[in-house]
């Protein structure tokens, strides 16, 4: 998973808490040689057309919008992760990590170990974490995405519903069986007499996700269920609370990688705006195809179709990309995507994962170029 769609906070008090920090693992990793500093920063160029903002006197206005753009390949992190050996084949493991915005330097999120925050064990039994981690849909569906999760994805078109994050959550890995696997999650609510709901005022009950593997060299096929409640242990918002049926592969031919999929979001509970028509819909089925062509070691080409349908007659939109990635180095990587959202006259999904009030029946065009660096 490589994104975060949190809302940016200040820096000043969680990057002081992180120096401290930092030097510390940076003394402990010295001492042990088990934990490592590690990241990615990503920045570069957007454009986006026909966005929506407001006038110095409160009026609507549209028009394209030039920026200097952060995680659009991918997201900008800082974390630190280790193991200790306990002896016959057990190991202790840690890992904290922050999603930031480069081209603002905040952090994601109200926490300072927004991505992760997780310790567990390993061993022949498989792999177990606590704390704070990716839901599955953030964790395992980047690897069936012919983009790997930009932000034009399939991410796009279900308005960020791939990308979250999970607390008080308990995972289970199994251990390698010749290239199947199953990934539980738990991420309990924490209300008093409820397995599903969440504190009052949270805005979140309990989350729950289960995924089924089987990874090959030529191949990899997925199949995954997971649910994100409400506080009151319902699911009453079709792109954030919602169950989520994941479907999907890839398959490598030479330089080629061929990618499909399918999802379906179901929010039984959804609440209806007689003003916003994309309300009535409690139903999403998408589904995409695309393609990687590696046309020299260091030079790969992307090309992705996705199309999502929403029940009620509300209609459908079309996500059409572009782009390539260039590798100076096994730590650098050049990116340029270019792409159009096609909606109905009913959708109003942005080109990019994000908010799109006040665009139904728009369409729009992008272009992104930047930069990426991973230590």
């Amino acid at each position: 998973m490589r994104k975060s769609v949190l809302k940016a906070i200040p820096l000043a008090k969680p990057l002081a808490v992180a120096a401290v920090l930092a030097c510390a693992f940076a003394s402990q990793a010295q001492a042990q040689t088990n934990v490592i500093i590690y990241g990615r920063v990503d920045a570069g160029i957007n454009y986006q057309s026909n966005q929506v903002g407001k006038d110095a006197n409160g009026n609507t206005i549209r028009g394209g919008q030039w920026g200097v753009g952060g995680n659009e390949w991918g997201t900008s992190m800082i974390g630190f992760k280790g193991t200790e050996d306990l002896g016959g084949g057990l190991k202790a493991m840690f890992t904290l990590e922050s999603g930031f915005q480069a081209d603002t330097g905040r952090f994601n999120g109200t926490g300072l170990f927004n991505r992760r925050s997780t310790v567990g064990l390993n061993g022949g039994f498989g792999t177990v974490k606590i704390g704070r981690d990716l839901a599955l849909p953030s964790d395992r569906v980047w690897s069936i995405d012919p983009t790997g999760q930009q932000n034009m994805s399939t991410s796009t078109l279900f308005k960020g519903r791939n990308w979250p994050q999970t607390s008080n959550q308990i995972q289970y890995i199994t251990p390698e069986m010749g290239g199947l696997y199953v990934h539980l999650m738990y991420g309990a609510g924490e209300a008093a007499g409820s397995t599903t709901r969440g504190p009052a005022g949270s805005g979140i009950g309990n989350s729950t996700g289960v995924a089924i593997g089987f990874v090959q060299p030529t191949y990899e096929l997925l199949a995954m269920y997971d649910t994100a409640h409400d506080e009151n242990g319902t699911y009453d918002s079709l792109f954030s609370r919602s169950k989520e049926i994941t479907v999907g592969g890839n398959v490598t031919f030479g330089a080629a990688k061929l990618f499909a999929g399918w999802q379906n979001l179901s929010a039984p509970a959804q609440a209806v705006d007689p003003l916003n028509p994309m309300t009535k819909a409690n139903k999403a089925n998408q589904f995409w195809l695309g393609a990687n062509y590696q046309l020299t070691p260091a030079l790969t080409l992307i090309g992705a179709a996705y199309h999502v349908k929403l029940n009620h007659d509300v209609g459908s939109a079309n996500l059409f990309m572009l782009g390539t990635n260039y590798s100076l180095s096994k730590r650098t990587l050049l990116y340029a995507s270019i792409g159009t959202i096609r909606n109905g006259s009913n959708t109003d999904f942005q080109v990019q994962t994000g908010d799109s009030t006040g665009l139904a029946g728009q369409n729009q065009n992008t272009f992104y170029t930047g930069i990426s660096h991973s230590f």
